[in-house]
């Protein structure tokens, strides 16, 4: 009714990775893409969000600003988030009452070039979301 399986960890045989395959390609880096965003709040009493300004850094948002830069795609993308609401020292003070938070996201990513790039026409356009990438297949 049980039984046991043996995996060669070294050969990484087993489970999902059975099914990615990973592309090597040659690419020049451009430069560093930054963006930065606020995203501002409001809870009432219970920590009910009554309302939500600003925004959260997306993947889209750091392509878009490499292809500007004229590169093809984004490597090394790092998002920071940073807590920026004044607390109380009542934590329960603020449940009962409500508080306003504020979050700063800060997001950095590598933007490079392929070597062998598709025709411009070919890449994607940077008004339509992107997905995973943007560059040439």
């Amino acid at each position: 009714m049980f039984g046991c399986t043996t995996t060669n960890v070294a050969s990484n045989r087993t489970g999902w990775s059975d099914y990615a395959t990973i592309a090597a390609k040659d690419y020049a880096p451009v430069g560093l893409v930054r963006v930065t965003s606020e995203e501002v709040v409001e809870r009432s009493a219970f920590g009910i969000v009554s309302s939500r300004k600003g925004s959260q850094i997306t993947y889209d948002m750091l392509i878009t600003r490499a292809i500007e830069l004229g590169a093809d795609d984004i490597i090394n993308v790092r998002i920071d988030r940073v807590d920026r609401t004044s607390h109380s020292t009542v934590p329960a003070f603020e449940w009962l009452v409500g508080c306003t938070e504020r979050y700063a996201y800060i997001g950095t990513a590598l933007a490079i070039r392929y070597k062998e790039a598709a025709p411009a026409e070919e890449r994607s356009d940077p008004a339509r979301p992107s997905g995973m990438g943007g560059g040439p297949e």
